[in-house]
């Protein structure tokens, strides 16, 4: 049979060498006992693979955009994102800042790793800081928003740790260029500042995800 036998192992036939090109036959207990080995050491691998929390937001995405904004100009909610793919009303878009794939490493690396440390109850949710995940067609896959004021955050999907290290994403906010005030009567000023250029134009990023089939450009993209 060109040098290849069946053997019985186990309850299973195992194709092999003919005795002749493998020289001394190995045992079928040690054979056994190497093929329960390797069962068992793929079992750990994958419960290994199973067990590894998966890090947010865990799903395909192109571009992040990072957000400040008045979180009392939209009678929808606070939210920085909402189902029917909109941003909220009260983004003040002349902060809006693109992050680098250097920067989104930075702010993942920040929103996945917990931190152990005292915070009060919640008082309030406002939040005025917050960041988009957008694909490739510029459609929101992911979303958090932020309160400094409260130490709150709310993250879609789900899977933020509770307690991130909030002085150090204050830190970063400042350094990519977000504004950051410690009270919300600044981010209301600001927002305002900005109204009449707001009424002149329609940026696609205040709606990027639109149920129709049309892809959404880059709203980042200045025209020549």
């Amino acid at each position: 049979m060109n040098g290849y036998t069946m053997e019985a192992v186990g309850g299973f036939s195992i194709l092999g060498q003919s005795n002749e090109d493998r020289g001394a036959p190995i045992p079928p207990l040690k054979r056994h006992a190497k093929m329960k080995t390797l069962i068992a050491l793929f079992a750990v691998t994958l419960s290994s693979a199973l067990a590894e929390p998966k890090k947010w937001p865990g799903v395909p995405y192109a571009h992040v955009v990072g957000y400040c904004y008045d979180f009392s100009q939209d009678p929808r909610g606070a939210s920085i994102s909402f189902p029917d793919g909109s941003l909220h009303k009260g983004v003040i878009r002349a902060t809006t800042v693109r992050l680098s794939e250097e920067q989104t490493k930075r702010l993942l690396k920040l929103l996945n790793e917990e931190v152990e440390e005292e915070r009060g109850e919640v008082e309030c949710y406002d939040p005025h800081h917050a960041f988009v995940f957008y694909d490739s067609n510029w459609k929101i896959v992911a979303s958090i928003d932020i309160c400094f004021l409260c130490e709150d955050h709310a993250a879609r999907p789900k899977g933020v740790p509770e307690l991130f290290d909030l002085e150090a994403m204050e830190v970063f906010c400042r350094q990519i260029g977000l504004p950051w005030y410690e009270e919300s009567r600044d981010y209301t000023k600001l927002y305002r500042e900005e109204q009449p250029a707001n009424e002149r134009q329609d940026e696609p990023e205040q709606r990027p995800n639109d149920t129709d089939d049309t892809d959404i450009s880059d709203p980042f993209e200045t025209a020549e």
